[in-house]
């Protein structure tokens, strides 16, 4: 078993300690960002979205902004509402599910600067009493892993993906939880995550997630081809959806899959998840840290440099290429495999060990550099 020292919120380890102070939607994006900047300490989360969502778009980014809330990286959260309904509705649902410290603003009631005196003042004292939590040693029960892929290319199904697959292994056999996503990149090989699936009702779960994803495309008139493997995928020498998705789902290790999440939905019990999402890195981590997953493992060939506010990412890299030209955005090379023999479960061991250290502390390159992507909302393939 390996361990780690970590924070406790709500029974679940945190290995980051956030005061977030999260817009409801986009009139009030400007007084987070002028709260965030007065009180140090604080994690603004601001997006364009909030006022005219209607159907699933409006589930996604009522999922999305709760899930954010109860991540366990999350110490407490300031919520800035602009009117009083809709954000003591959303203050209520959340208090509900976590005994984490809620607080609220409103820009409606005086202004976005009187928003801002109230808020700044509240979010002083989030900060100072998140400063008292200690960290205390715990194993791998109650982690969660989102597992992601992105600037694919043809070292990753050989490589990068096949070490990050052992170690979800790794993570899973010891009580963990992981959960991997991308319904356009199972395209073509999906009968192969079928076979994992525990009973019929996911099988089917796996099916109708791709079959709604061609439809999408088939109904927007977009041949799946331009879209996906992309240009930069093409370049690194992918050649097909299918050629694709066989390397990308090496990330997924072996074990079998639990079930299939909606976007930004929580996992019930640990294993292996699939969440059925679009495949664009913003939106597909920002979903996964609404899953509630205190880690990102992002497999990368080309490098993509995305990172989360509250959730650290993880970058791993096969590529020798791009270790050279992109290291500043990588964490972890394991290029060693093509070059030197490495096994990919020796590779997998070091994915395991740089996990521990991130839990213990250690900065990753996205944190470090500032790259704090948030899409609340998934759009399109």
């Amino acid at each position: 078993m390996r361990d780690y020292a970590a924070y406790r919120v709500d029974g679940r380890p945190g290995i980051r300690n956030h005061v977030v102070v999260l817009s409801l939607n986009s009139f009030c994006n400007r007084a987070v960002e002028l709260i965030a900047e007065t009180v140090r300490g604080t994690v603004p989360l601001v997006h364009p979205f909030g006022r005219n969502e209607i159907g699933v778009y409006r589930e996604r980014l009522e999922r999305s902004l709760e899930g954010v809330v109860l991540n366990p990286n999350v110490h407490s959260v300031l919520v800035v509402g602009y009117e009083p309904q809709s954000t003591e509705e959303f203050v209520e649902t959340v208090r509900k599910a976590t005994a984490k410290r809620v607080e609220s603003v409103l820009v409606l009631e005086g202004g976005t600067m009187n928003a801002i005196r109230v808020g700044a003042e509240k979010a002083l004292w989030m900060v100072i009493a998140a400063s008292e939590a200690r960290r205390e040693t715990t194993g791998f029960e109650g982690f969660v892993f989102g597992v992601k892929c992105g600037g694919s290319d043809a070292t990753s199904g050989v490589a990068s993906n096949a070490a990050t697959g052992e170690a979800v292994d790794r993570i899973i056999e010891m009580g963990g939880t992981a959960i991997f996503s991308e319904t356009t990149e199972i395209l073509g090989a999906e009968h192969i995550l079928a076979r994992r699936a525990v009973n019929e009702n996911v099988v089917q779960k796996i099916y109708r997630a791709v079959e709604a994803n061609e439809k999408m495309a088939m109904d927007a008139g977009i041949d799946l081809l331009g879209v996906n493997p992309v240009p930069d995928n093409i370049r690194g020498g992918i050649t097909t959806i299918e050629e694709k998705s066989l390397g990308a789902i090496l990330k997924a290790g072996t074990h079998p899959i639990q079930d299939v999440l909606g976007y930004g939905e929580h996992p019930k019990k640990p294993g292996l998840y699939f969440m059925d999402s679009p495949s664009a890195a913003s939106e597909v981590v920002t979903g996964l840290s609404s899953c509630g997953a205190q880690m990102i493992l992002f497999s990368t060939g080309t490098c993509n440099p995305v990172g989360n506010p509250i959730s650290p990412v993880l970058k791993v890299t096969s590529n020798p290429r791009t270790v050279a030209r992109m290291r500043e955005h990588l964490d972890l090379d394991i290029s060693a495999v093509l070059t030197s023999g490495m096994s990919a479960r020796d590779a997998g061991d070091r994915i395991i060990d740089a996990i521990v250290a991130i839990a213990n502390g250690k900065l990753t390159t996205a944190e470090v550099v500032g790259h704090m992507e948030f899409a609340p909302i998934p759009v399109g393939l």
